[in-house]
């Protein structure tokens, strides 16, 4: 039984793998998702998901180096985000 609380619902707990958050949110079970060991363990868990997903991330100014656009011979396989 599925039961609406008609206000946004969040999923945590041992959530890892981008495409087990992304199974989350598409399929409904909540509307967002909260990591906690996750991002702990692999900081940058965000970036790397949206390069998965075929999205692209904001980078605050100053991580603007890091961004694979930087160095395109260090990401060759590298797909632009469909704009």
């Amino acid at each position: 039984m599925v039961r609406k609380a008609h206000i946004p619902t969040m999923a945590i707990g041992l959530i890892t793998g981008v495409r087990q958050a992304e199974e989350i949110i598409a399929s409904g079970k909540a509307d967002f998702i909260c990591m906690a060991r996750g991002a702990i363990w692999y900081p940058r868990w965000a970036w790397h998901a949206a390069e998965e997903l075929g999205a692209e991330a904001p980078y605050a100014p100053r991580a603007m180096p890091a961004h694979p656009d930087a160095r395109p011979s260090v990401f060759p396989n590298r797909q632009k985000p469909a704009a």
